[in-house]
């Protein structure tokens, strides 16, 4: 054990020899040098800390214990925090910094706009069946994503004939 710690001192002896005479700004010399020691040095306070770490209580991390939701949970959490933004979003539109003007002219339906300010839901009953024809479970687009074959006209339009 002797011999090692002995012969690991000359070479890093040399290897410091080597940095301030291949180096031509003796000031980066020293600096690199002095980072080299103090990184070795560094190393003890560190280990002192970490091992008295588990005693001290003031940086003891607790674990966090993760829970995945259950399906259930996930829709649920979902609707409820649609809800809560639904009605972060009405209370944004009713402040008086709102610039109500702007929005209702770009808005196709200011109407509907108005309305759903007033406290009726963002989504009519038809759009709601509409959409569940297309993308709910037997909806038109789920069929055309697993069953198309990539040859089809509906998925390149360019290779169609005129």
């Amino acid at each position: 054990m002797r011999s090692i710690n002995l012969l690991t001192w000359t070479l890093q002896l040399i290897a410091f020899v080597f940095i301030y005479f291949g180096i031509t700004i003796p000031q980066v010399a020293y600096a690199i040098i002095a980072a080299i020691l103090f990184s070795k040095v560094l190393w003890y306070p560190l280990r002192a800390f970490w091992s008295c770490r588990p005693r001290n209580k003031f940086f003891k991390l607790e674990k966090l214990a993760i829970r995945h939701l259950t399906e259930e949970e996930y829709t649920e959490k979902g609707e409820m925090e649609t809800v809560r933004a639904l009605e972060e979003l009405r209370a944004q539109c009713k402040s008086p910094d709102f610039p109500s003007w702007l929005a209702v002219t770009k808005l196709k339906t200011p109407q509907k706009f108005a309305n759903f300010v007033l406290g009726s839901p963002h989504v009519s009953p038809e759009e709601m069946s509409a959409h569940d024809e297309q993308f709910g479970i037997g909806g038109s687009f789920l069929e055309q994503q697993l069953f198309s074959t990539g040859t089809d006209s509906e998925c390149c339009p360019a290779s169609s004939t005129k």
